[in-house]
C-alpha cells in the first residue's frame, strides 16, 4: 500500500493528506523533496494493536501514532519510548512492544537506500548516532539520578507518546523497564502521588500534572511543552 498519492491522483482528485502521511513526510524532512517522494512510495502503513510485538527484519520503520516501547535487540534492556515521528529501526537493530494501538510506516532498507541515495544513507547514519547518544544518556541517568527522577522522566515521555491518554503500565512494569527494585519504584511513585503529579489505578498510571512531574524529572525528551497547567482529571476518571 503506497503511502503517498501519485501526481496524477493529486491533480484529478485533490484530497487533504491524512495526518499519518503528514507525520511521515515531516519525519523525513532532511531529504530533498524528490528523494523523499521516491523513498516514501516504497513503504506501507500498518496499524498494530496494543500488546503487539515489534520485530522488524531488514526494514526501517517510523512511528506515526501510538506508543512503542523499544528494547536493545531481543534483550530486556529498555531503549526508550518511540512516539510519532520517531525512526525506530535501522534494518533489525531494535525490537519492542506496542503499549497502545498505533500506526507504523515500514519499508525495505535496501529499497529505501536505493531510492534515497546518499541523502538517505546520511539520514540513517545520523539517526543511528542519535539513538546511540540516547542510550548513552540512559546509562548515565541510571548511574547518576535517583529513582523518583527516573520514574518521572519515563512517565513524562510516555504521557507525550500516548498523546495524553493514560499510561498503560502499572508500578511493577515501570520498575521493570527502569531496572528498579520494587521498594525503589514504589517509593518513587508514592512521592509523585503525594506531590499531585500522578495517580495509579488498575494497571494504569494517570498523569495529573505535567509541570509537577517535570519538576521531579531529570531527562526530558518527548515532553518539551510542560510549562502549562495541570491536566484536567475530568476525562481521566479511575
Amino acid at each position: 500500500m503506497a503511502v503517498l498519492p501519485t501526481s496524477d491522483d493529486t491533480l484529478t482528485d485533490p484530497q487533504p493528506l491524512r495526518e499519518d502521511v503528514l507525520s511521515l513526510w515531516r519525519a523525513f524532512e532532511p531529504l530533498s523533496f524528490e528523494r523523499r517522494s521516491r523513498a516514501l512510495r516504497l513503504g506501507e502503513i500498518r496499524a498494530p494493536g496494543a500488546g503487539d510485538p515489534f520485530t522488524p527484519d531488514g526494514e526501517i520503520g517510523v512511528v506515526l501514532s501510538g506508543c512503542l516501547l523499544l528494547r536493545v535487540d531481543q534483550s530486556r534492556v529498555n531503549a526508550g519510548v518511540a512516539a510519532a515521528g520517531d525512526l525506530v529501526d535501522l534494518g533489525g537493530g531494535a525490537s519492542g512492544r506496542w503499549l497502545t494501538g498505533g500506526t507504523l510506516y515500514r519499508a525495505p532498507l535496501v529499497g529505501f537506500l536505493r531510492e534515497a541515495g546518499d541523502e538517505g544513507l546520511r539520514f540513517l547514519l545520523s539517526a543511528g548516532v542519535r539513538r546511540t547518544r540516547i542510550l548513552e544518556g540512559r546509562l548515565a541517568c541510571a548511574m547518576a539520578h535517583p529513582a523518583v527522577s527516573r520514574v518521572a522522566s519515563l512517565l513524562l515521555e510516555m504521557d507525550a507518546a500516548c498523546n495524553g491518554a493514560d499510561v498503560p503500565l502499572c508500578q511493577a512494569a515501570v520498575g521493570e523497564m527502569l531496572s528498579l527494585r520494587r521498594s525503589s519504584v514504589n517509593g518513587a511513585c508514592q512521592t509523585l502521588r503525594t506531590a499531585g503529579a500522578i495517580r495509579t489505578v488498575r494497571g494504569r498510571t494517570i498523569v495529573l500534572d505535567r509541570a509537577v512531574l517535570a519538576a521531579h524529572a531529570c531527562c526530558l525528551r518527548h515532553a518539551p511543552e510542560v510549562k502549562g497547567e495541570a491536566v484536567s482529571t475530568s476525562s481521566r476518571a479511575a
